[in-house]
């Protein structure tokens, strides 16, 4: 196993043993600024230190390394079943970003002067591409909860795609029928906006390191925008935070395609 994911390993087999560094080093007698650099991917220890630390935490090399084989066969599997969809989920994300600006000034005129600029037909074109291209953009932060084991990001963006789904086919059926109290749709909508983009930017903070700043970035931005969101009245400095989250999505998306491909070839290459 090579740095960061080794220190890494450490640092969770530490916490599970609910021990500090302090404490760690009692046990297996080295500096803790060893530890410390050991645990923040700084340095590769010998093979002597690694295991005398993995014996104070009662586990042993031998073990370590074949958990580690089966979570990069795992990830070769994911990588193979799941990079298409990331690497579309990103032009998917492009595309959206692009194309909500219009979707915006339409949905301004209709629904706050009271007046649709575009036909019929035109509006549910606009609307059904930019539904399309979203889901794909989130399905791409499904396949990455399932390449990064992380299931609150799974449950995030199903949440936010289903919303999405369901206000979408509310506004384009709306053209064929007397919308009803738009006032609380409008609400109910940014509401469920909030709530998602909470779920979803709590679970983006929780991607791992090796993905650098933007996971954590895009997180806080997009759980700032989803409780300005929920507020309601200030639901404009909600869209205002997500235009730069939905950035930041996008080029984490090509990060982790980046990622994705560069593992895959370095373990095709060992």
């Amino acid at each position: 196993m090579k740095q960061p994911e080794l220190g890494q390993k450490i640092l969770e087999l530490r916490r599970q043993k609910g021990l500090t560094q302090e404490e760690l080093v009692e046990l297996c007698n080295i500096n803790v600024r060893t530890i410390q650099r050991i645990e923040a991917g700084e340095v590769t220890p010998r093979s002597f230190t690694l295991k005398t630390i993995l014996n104070a935490l009662g586990e042993n090399l031998e073990h370590l390394q074949e958990h580690t084989s089966n979570e990069e066969l795992a990830f070769t599997k994911d990588a193979g079943a799941s990079g298409f969809y990331v690497k579309l989920a990103w032009i998917c994300g492009l595309i959206y970003f692009l194309s909500g600006f219009v979707e915006f000034a339409v949905d301004y005129a209709r629904f706050y002067e009271n007046e649709l600029i575009i036909s019929n037909a035109g509006y549910i074109s606009i609307k059904f591409v930019v539904l399309i291209t979203y889901i794909y953009f989130m399905w791409g932060f499904v396949s990455s909860g399932n390449i990064f084991n992380n299931y609150l990001l799974k449950i995030g963006a199903y949440f936010l795609i289903g919303k999405t789904i369901l206000f979408y086919g509310y506004d384009m059926a709306s053209l064929y029928f007397e919308p009803f109290y738009m006032e609380y749709v409008l609400v109910t909508q940014s509401i469920f906006c909030g709530i998602g983009s909470v779920i979803f930017g709590f679970a983006l903070i929780r991607l791992p390191k090796p993905l650098g700043i933007v996971p954590q970035v895009a997180g806080g931005l997009e759980m700032a925008s989803g409780v300005f969101l929920i507020l309601i009245f200030t639901a404009i400095l909600g869209l205002l935070f997500l235009i730069p989250a939905v950035l930041l999505q996008i080029v984490l998306l090509y990060k982790i395609d980046s990622f994705m491909r560069n593992r895959t070839s370095g373990q095709l290459m060992s």
